[in-house]
């Protein structure tokens, strides 16, 4: 999954550094900063098996963001069966031109509580904390007035629930 994750951003990364520096770019073209809304979905994905052993270690201790049920626990009936979980904002990445203003329409699929923000690229705070809960969609919007990489943040998944906003120099 991380490699899957790497590869996807580093594409992304690619494409728009080509049209960052490109004739077809928002610098060259002279766009002026617009409004971008993204669909974004707080999701929690499951596995469960009986076929292969489970994980020497908990993946709990690895994230807040990875569940994990131990064979015995996940079907009394199956003792060798178990399950892992994750949770994750879909998509992961995103990109926008620098002084775009961003807005995030997030529904929360599963989770009864998130403690979501976006930390800006200097590492300041875009958006502050608020709760989220499942069932409920949250709007949030800010000004992407720096270029480089603005963090989605789920505190009581992190580090693992994140999801990147690429904001493209405008010059």
């Amino acid at each position: 999954m991380k490699i899957r994750n790497s590869l996807i951003l580093l594409l992304l990364l690619l494409v728009t550094a080509i049209l960052a520096v490109g004739p077809g770019s928002a610098a060259a073209k002279g766009l002026k900063p617009g409004n971008v809304t993204f669909y974004v979905s707080e999701i929690e994905v499951k596995g469960a098996t009986d076929g292969i052993p489970a994980p020497k270690t908990d993946p709990t201790t690895l994230s807040k963001g990875y569940g994990f049920t131990p064979p015995g626990k996940y079907d009394p009936a199956k003792p060798n069966k178990w399950q892992v979980s994750t949770y994750m904002f879909n998509p992961a990445a995103m990109a926008v031109n620098q002084g775009d203003t961003v807005t995030l329409r997030i529904f929360v699929v599963n989770g009864d509580k998130h403690i979501n923000w976006v930390e800006a690229p200097d590492g300041t705070v875009a958006v502050k904390e608020h709760i989220s809960n499942r069932g409920r969609e949250y709007i949030i919007t800010f000004k992407a007035k720096q270029a480089g990489y603005y963090t989605l943040r789920c505190d009581h998944h992190d580090p693992t629930m994140r999801a990147i906003i690429f904001s493209v120099p405008s010059s």
